[in-house]
């Protein structure tokens, strides 16, 4: 994605001042942000643990003042006893009601406070757990019970053998639990019991405010923590709140201050957001004076770009016209000069290029070649008068900048040039027979990439065409003549080969030993020469379509393996090992004679060319439409570049000395033809070749003669 200098300017100079300075800012509102939260933290820090200090101050007194009656009561009997603990209630109002029990949990003795009316019957205690921890443990025991809303203290202390002094006091009297106040508009301490309920509060917290105080995060960790310390947490309603605690060992429970976090971070809140206005401010001013600054440097650069424009365009009449005062304007000079350089030399060269133009034009348009260029994307650049012409695109026509393949008339050479062009073959030639108004032309089509001259880079491709008719022509007149000469020789070379049988069976006469390998020797050689003679017939009768395909139900399977059987003997003396594949009987209507031939060729091919001690494979298989079969060997295989030529008549690959005319292959490529399927070959150097042919099933005749495929 192109992106312009003036977006770059404006960026590079937004990031070099605007970075730093936000960076900077992110920092002091870290740290001033960190500075408040960590001052109020530390206030309701300080909070709890003053109000927790006092609470064990309260218990401190409680247990002192116990302690002494207790020290008091030894010496005393149970009436005394009795009036010393009337007189500790009366005298301290925080003291609800005293009273002795015994080892089973039972009141002895019951002294109230004054401000309780009733409940002056005395009670077993067995099934507290303050008692029954008190009793075990020999250690004084606290716990809370709540009741109506108040809160009170129940003290168990073990006194005598088998006595506990049971004390109840009351919160409301004790002054810290009154100075309870919020904190802003949502803060307040807490004072919660070891099972996390809130024993003290200030009064004007609605109790609902303090639902699920237990289940709290900080509620948690302040029960289990042996120290205080503060935290962030989210309530049970999804608040985020943040708080501070400091555990009451004496009371088994804890003290915390909580606050919303939004009203304590209030002013840090008010701060980033004053700080991000000025951020703000700061850069809207840094991006109108980038915006000014960019210009004023783009501007030029833009003017320079455009001129530059026309310029490659050929106009050489624009200049550039810069008043910066600075090295923009140098620029700007500098290049008007090159500028009329350029014109100079251009007006200088038109001339010589316009001449050389002429020149090459008239070389192509003279030569009898059809010459194309097009580039990369198939669009023509040039073509001469010949390929024009074979193209059936008028003269005058304007084809340049076209689509090669949109421009071509003909049917045949349009699907030729296409083939052509989207080959991945090197040195792929295509022959195209184009009928003219008196005759019939042939040429051939292939294509060459054009590349710039000691720089090696494609400027595009050149498609030429080749007239090979006078080829064509000597190619059609020598093989009428080997069409011609071999007719003639067939009739001498069968009456020689009559006569040498005639000889062997010593018809005129009886032959000796000597002369008799002589005459089996005349009769070999007369035999491979008649059989050359007959496959080159054979070869013409196709080519003329004048081969006639005799259609009958033929065992594929079974030909095959009468051919492997009596080509086995050839392979004898290379000990070759003969395998042949079938599913079981395979049935196609087809010319028996010329399958048998096909298998004869094949086989005997592979049979040349297998090694000592080497296997011919013969695979048939057979789908709903037609017969594959193929013959391979484990011989030297084809080479690349033979692999369609060793179809063409007299072709064999070049340093393989097995004999033969090169004539078999092409008669397998006429019988498979003449059936309406194909024959071709896969081979890899070192790992043998695969000779694969098909036949498709339900061929029949027509009327006409013509062989084709059932409906």
């Amino acid at each position: 994605m192109k992106i312009r200098l003036f977006h770059k300017l404006v960026a590079v100079m937004l990031a070099v001042s605007l970075v730093p300075i936000a960076l900077l800012g992110y920092r002091l509102i870290n740290i001033g942000q960190l500075g408040v939260k960590t001052a109020i933290l530390e206030l309701h820090l300080n909070m709890a643990e003053r109000v927790a200090g006092d609470f064990r101050a309260y218990v401190d007194r409680i247990d002192a003042k116990m302690r002494f009656v207790m020290d008091a009561m030894l010496k005393m009997d149970w009436e005394t006893k009795q009036s010393l603990l009337a007189s500790l209630l009366d005298t301290n109002d925080e003291f609800r009601e005293v009273s002795v029990l015994s080892g089973e949990g039972r009141e002895l003795v019951k002294v109230l406070g004054p401000s309780l009316k009733g409940g002056r019957e005395l009670r077993s205690y067995a099934k507290d757990a303050g008692y029954r921890s008190a009793l075990t443990s020999k250690k004084r025991t606290l716990r809370f019970e709540i009741s109506s809303g108040s809160a009170e203290m129940v003290f168990f202390y073990p006194f005598q053998k088998d006595l506990l002094l049971r004390v109840s006091v009351t919160l409301d009297k004790f002054a810290a639990i009154r100075e309870l106040k919020k904190i802003g508009l949502t803060g307040f301490p807490v004072v919660i019991d070891a099972e996390g309920r809130p024993i003290a509060f200030p009064s004007d917290v609605a109790e609902a405010e303090l639902a699920g105080i237990k289940d709290w995060p900080i509620s948690r960790t302040a029960l289990s923590a042996l120290a205080s310390g503060s935290s962030e947490y989210e309530d049970e309603r999804g608040r985020f709140q943040i708080g501070a605690y400091a555990p009451v060992a004496e009371l088994g429970g804890a003290v915390i201050v909580s606050q919303s976090r939004e009203e304590a971070f209030r002013y840090a809140l008010f701060m980033e957001r004053q700080a991000v206005y000025a951020i703000l401010v700061f850069v809207l001013i840094v991006l109108v004076a980038a915006f000014l600054l960019s210009r004023q440097m783009t501007g030029p650069i833009l003017e320079l770009t455009r001129v530059a424009e026309k310029v490659a365009e050929g106009d050489f009449s624009k200049t550039v016209a810069i008043n910066s005062r600075d090295e923009l304007k140098d620029l700007g000079e500098t290049f008007n000069k090159m500028v009329r350089q350029l014109k100079a030399y251009s007006d200088m060269q038109v001339d010589r290029i316009i001449r050389e133009q002429k020149n090459t034009e008239a070389i192509l348009f003279s030569t009898e070649d059809g010459i194309v260029m097009i580039d990369d994307a198939a669009s023509v650049q040039l073509a001469n008068r010949k390929a024009r012409s074979l193209m059936g695109v008028g003269q005058d026509s304007v084809i340049e900048g076209r689509q090669l393949l949109d421009i071509i008339g003909d049917a045949n050479v349009r699907e030729a040039v296409s083939e052509v062009l989207n080959s991945r073959r090197e040195n792929f030639v295509k022959e195209i027979e184009i009928s003219l108004e008196h005759s019939r032309r042939f040429f051939k089509c292939f294509s060459a990439p054009i590349v710039a001259p000691g720089k090696g880079a494609r400027l595009g491709t050149l498609l030429a065409f080749y007239d090979i008719t006078l080829d064509k022509e000597l190619e059609r007149i020598k093989e009428e003549f080997l069409h011609s000469i071999t007719h003639d020789l067939r009739n001498p070379m069968g009456a020689v080969k009559g006569f040498v049988e005639f000889m062997l069976k010593e018809i005129p006469g009886p032959v000796n030993e000597a002369q008799r390998r002589m005459l089996v020797s005349i009769d070999r050689a007369s035999f491979r020469l008649l059989g050359m003679i007959n496959n080159i017939l054979d070869i013409a009768k196709m080519e003329a379509g004048k081969m006639e395909l005799k259609l009958a139900p033929v065992n594929v399977s079974e030909t095959a393996k009468r051919i492997v059987e009596l080509l086995e003997s050839l392979g004898q003396r290379k000990k070759i090992k003969f395998l042949l594949e079938t599913p079981g009987p395979i049935t196609v209507e087809a010319d028996g004679v010329m399958l048998e031939r096909m298998f004869t060729n094949l086989i005997g091919n592979a049979v040349k060319f297998a090694p000592e001690n080497g296997i011919i494979t013969v695979h048939l298989e057979e789908d709903d439409k037609k017969l594959t079969a193929y013959v391979g060997d484990n011989g030297d295989g084809v080479p690349l570049e033979y692999l369609d030529k060793i179809f063409e008549k007299f072709e064999q690959v070049k340093g393989q000395k097995a004999g033969g005319t090169g004539l078999g292959l092409t008669i397998c490529k006429h019988i498979a033809s003449a059936h309406l399927g194909k024959i071709w070959v896969e081979s890899e150097i070192g790992k043998g070749a695969k000779f694969i042919f098909t036949v498709p099933k339900g061929l029949v005749k027509g009327e006409d003669g013509r062989v084709r495929a059932a409906a």
